[in-house]
């Protein structure tokens, strides 16, 4: 799994103001936990919900998560992957290019 382009992906859809889900990446929960919270603790958006239990994350939720400046840098430096990422339908087969 190629990590920037799922964060890429995440920040596009959080800019376009949809609400980014698991079920969407085809990632089992511990992967979308990780993610959830390198974004968070990168800065790259705010509001995520993450809730943990004995150190191992139980819950996620990008419902209030907006881009932060740092995101908005992070797409600007990967926008080369702005012209074959058609959104979060095609997700799975433009993660895999």
């Amino acid at each position: 799994m190629n990590r920037k382009k799922l964060i890429y992906s995440i920040l596009k859809e959080l800019e376009q103001g949809n609400e980014p889900k698991k079920m969407d990446y085809d990632l089992d929960f511990e992967q979308w936990g990780e993610i959830a919270v390198l974004i968070k603790d990168e800065g790259y958006a705010k509001s995520i919900g993450v809730q943990y239990a004995d150190n191992t994350v139980y819950y996620v939720s990008f419902g209030s998560a907006k881009i932060t400046m740092k995101g908005i840098e992070f797409l600007e430096e990967n926008n080369a992957w702005s012209k074959t990422y058609k959104g979060i339908k095609e997700i799975r087969d433009w993660l895999k290019l």
